[in-house]
């Protein structure tokens, strides 16, 4: 009841009982002015007959003695007057009697009065016939009996009159007393009543109100306690009630806000994502009474959905829900359509995919928004609750739906990073050895040039039956095993000059199915797999052999007991995300060779090394640790990369990935086997080694060439400006201490046109050289002949109208290199490198 009707209802009763206390004291008046009333009207004019009519019997008495006795007549005449208004008192008094006492005495009284009546007459009539005495002796006897009678009658009926009155005078007073006594009880009553009405109304009222002002101050406090309990329906229910639904709205905005504080807080903590996720889905199913939330992430080929996290009362899921495609389900069309999905009736809902599962569980809700960042699709996140969602509830699962992108992206963002540093710093360790491999392999090579010149001058000069002549053999042959691995060392440090050939690898692969399958050997199989309609790519032949090779030897070492090697091509987009992923690579279009095996895999801390140069996991003996150094040389100066999948006992699988051109397969040129011819012209010669300088001259004289040689930049000024005939040809080596021979041949060549140029070093990098005008130590007296011969043919067939001369950029910077790999040594008082 309203507490406003408990006000009225109270007024109306202390009304009610007022109006019934006024109705008694009403009553009472009423009551009082009738006997008053009664008093006057009644009772004093029945006295006042009663009392005339008493007064009238002494006169009446006399009038009938002296009536008798005198025998007057006048005397009879006044006592018939006089009777006759006792008479009409007596009947006059029939009309006030009212108690049986009054009626019986007036009763009484008026027989007495009619037998005195009867006795005068007769004592009249006695009187008249002269029988006085008789007269007189009726008038002492019986009419004095009736006279006394008449007067103790009137006398009973004035007393009888006047108990009435004094009854009705008490019983009016008594009435007086019980409606006072009424009234003051009736007014204690409501009295009473109002202040019992206001103790119960304020009693409730202040009681509602502190518990509201307890509930309040927790509010303050920021607990948000059980609603307060209701037992009513007035105003402070009202109240009560309002407050309830305020401080529910409260609770729960304060628990979204909460909810966005812990799934920030949780966002940013350096955890794995699928830690965090977990996380972030247990604080929204805790704060938004969720039976499932869950986040799905889109994998590496953008085609599926994955669930990452999930909590609820309902976790166990179906690989169905677990790993989701696009545009399929209500999880996949989110993605798909990249729009929200609302509904509070899930099992009307026709994107539902699993209708039954959501019956089982008794679902009814479901909220769905795609994981955007910057319009670009990261996942989904979904949650299942078993009753619809109000605004509040939306409302804060899509402000921790946006987080949880940002955080998605961030952790890809920071994994692609963590990746790229792994690899900046794994390249950074191999350049560092590469520079170094690369300037022991320098040095080796002008060592091996005079080791392997001088065996093969000293065998064309030596007899078939020269003793010595084994020896100086088994040195040229030590000697090339050495140049071998100087080769690799330049491979692994991207120093060697290539001769790239526009070819397919569907075509370069088969040809070399006989020897690789040598090579295994018959207990492991080998399958090609070629891809159709592949791309050319633009690589070294020989090289691109070396590096099958290596991977497939590499490979078959893997597999003690015989498995399988596997060779496949394709070609693959690399996007800006993708191309992230491979140091040094640009996005575009790409051809790929992979080489798997079903060997023993290799683990994480085995993967990060296998590129080192020297670093083997084979027993001694058995591998120099190049194979791999040598193929991530080749295929990085060819301008592609290679990456490695592996893991203990699930195999390898290298892949390599070689810019996509457009173009026809060159056809290789047949290597000559003739001998060198020889010439007469006059060649420059500037090495800063003496030794590599003295064989270089030695060889060219016995090709019958005019030389001239320099072991230091001014010296070679200096035979130039001296030297009065034309000088055909400037052999030089490109990294010497003073000046690189590109800066020198570019100085000399603008003193003397038609001067041609031929360099010589231990490495160099093909993006600095033209192969034509290059010559890679360590050299033999046949492949120098032939080079010198080739470059001033080329001069004199009108190919070079002016030589084609290397960047001087480029070979500064195969100096640098030079200079920082090269040891001290000390020459005169000043301190130079070799």
């Amino acid at each position: 009841m309203r507490l406003a009707s408990k006000i009225f209802l109270t007024a109306a009763l202390v009304i009610v009982v007022l109006a019934g206390v006024g109705f008694l004291s009403l009553g009472a008046v009423s009551r009082l002015v009738s006997v008053n009333r009664d008093i006057a009207t009644r009772t004093v004019p029945a006295v006042r007959l009663a009392a005339s009519a008493r007064e009238a019997i002494p006169a009446l008495v006399r009038l009938e003695a002296r009536a008798v006795v005198l025998g007057d007549a006048s005397f009879a005449s006044a006592w018939t007057k006089r009777a006759a208004r006792v008479a009409q008192d007596l009947d006059g008094l029939a009309a006030y009697a009212e108690s049986e006492q009054e009626t019986l005495h007036l009763r009484r009284a008026r027989a007495a009065f009619a037998g005195y009546s009867g006795m005068v007459a007769q004592e009249q009539a006695l009187s008249k016939r002269g029988d006085r005495a008789r007269a007189v002796g009726l008038s002492e006897t019986d009419a004095r009996t009736r006279i006394t009678e008449l007067q103790e009658n009137l006398e009973g009926l004035m007393a009888a009159t006047y108990a009435r009155s004094l009854g009705a005078q008490a019983e009016a007073a008594r009435l007086e007393t019980r409606t006072w006594t009424a009234v003051l009880v009736a007014l204690g009553t409501a009295v009473g009543l109002a202040l019992l009405a206001t103790a119960i109304i304020a009693r409730r009222i202040t009681r509602s109100l502190a518990r509201l002002a307890a509930a309040t101050a927790e509010v303050e406090t920021g607990a948000f306690r059980e609603p307060i309990v209701v037992d009513g329906h007035d105003e402070i229910s009202a109240l009560t009630r309002s407050f309830n639904r305020m401080t529910t709205q409260l609770d729960r905005q304060f628990s979204a806000l909460s909810m966005r504080s812990a799934v920030s807080v949780t966002l940013n903590q350096h955890e794995k994502l699928e830690d965090i996720l977990q996380r972030c889905t247990e604080i929204l199913t805790r704060h938004l009474d969720l039976a499932l939330a869950g986040v799905w992430t889109l994998d590496g080929e953008a085609k599926v959905l994955e669930l990452k996290a999930s909590a609820g009362s309902c976790t166990h899921l179906s690989e169905t829900h677990r790993r989701v495609a696009l545009g399929q389900g209500e999880i996949g069309l989110i993605a798909a359509e990249r729009r929200t999905h609302v509904t509070s009736a899930i099992l009307q809902d026709p994107r539902m995919g699993d209708p039954a599962w959501a019956r089982g569980e008794g679902l009814v809700a479901f909220v769905g928004h795609p994981l955007l960042v910057e319009d670009r699709l990261v996942g989904v996140t979904a949650a299942f609750a078993r009753a619809p969602l109000d605004g509040l509830a939306l409302g804060g699962f899509a402000s921790a739906v946006g987080e949880i992108a940002q955080c998605i992206e961030r952790k890809r963002v920071d994994g692609v990073l963590q990746e790229r540093e792994e690899q900046i710093r794994q390249l950074q360790k191999i350049e560092a050895l590469g520079r170094l491999s690369g300037g022991l392999a320098h040095d080796f090579n002008n060592l091996l040039t005079v080791i392997t010149g001088h065996s093969q001058l000293m065998l064309r000069q030596s007899a078939l039956a020269d003793p010595l002549r084994d020896g100086l053999g088994i040195i040229e042959r030590t000697a090339a095993r050495a140049c071998r691995l100087t080769t690799q060392l330049l491979a692994f440090s991207r120093k060697q000059v290539l001769a790239p050939s526009v070819l397919s690898l569907n075509e370069v692969i088969p040809g070399m199915a006989e020897m690789l399958q040598r090579l295994i050997g018959e207990d492991i199989t080998l399958v090609f797999r070629p891809a159709p309609e592949l791309g050319c790519v633009t690589v070294d032949p020989g090289q691109l052999e070396q590096v099958v090779v290596n991977l497939v030897v590499n490979a078959r070492d893997a597999m003690p007991n015989g498995g399988r090697i596997t060779i496949e091509t394709g070609h693959v987009e690399l996007n800006e995300d993708s191309s992230r992923r491979h140091v040094g690579v640009s996005p575009g279009s790409y051809v790929t060779l992979s080489v798997g095996d079903t060997g023993i895999g290799m683990d994480a801390k085995t993967c990060a090394r296998i590129f080192e140069p020297f670093f083997t996991t084979k027993a001694l003996g058995k591998g120099t640790g190049l194979g791999l150094a040598t193929v991530y040389g080749i295929v990085s100066q060819s301008g592609g990369n290679i990456r490695v999948e592996s893991a203990p006992g699930a195999g390898s699988i290298f892949t390599i990935y070689l810019p996509r051109v457009v173009g026809i397969p060159e056809q290789s040129a047949e290597v000559s086997t003739a001998l060198p011819a020889r010439g007469s012209e006059t060649v420059l010669v500037v090495e800063d080694e003496s030794e590599v300088r003295a064989l270089v001259q030695r060889i060219l004289e016995e090709f019958g060439y005019s030389v001239l040689s320099a072991g230091e930049i001014a010296d070679a000024f200096r035979i130039v400006e001296r030297h009065g005939d034309p000088i055909d040809l400037l052999l030089t080596d490109i990294v010497m201490p003073e000046m690189n021979g590109v800066q020198l041949a570019e100085r000399l060549v603008g003193l003397h046109p038609e001067m041609d140029v031929l360099y010589m070093s231990g490495y160099t990098d093909y993006a600095i050289v033209n192969p034509a005008r290059f010559i890679q130590k360590p050299l033999t007296p046949d492949a120098l002949a032939r080079k010198v011969r080739a470059v001033l043919d080329a001069r004199t067939d009108g190919d070079h109208g002016r030589p084609v001369l290397p960047t001087s950029r480029s070979a500064s910077t195969g100096r640098v290199a030079r200079a920082a790999t090269r040891p001290l040594r000390r020459t005169g008082g000043r301190t130079s490198r070799p």
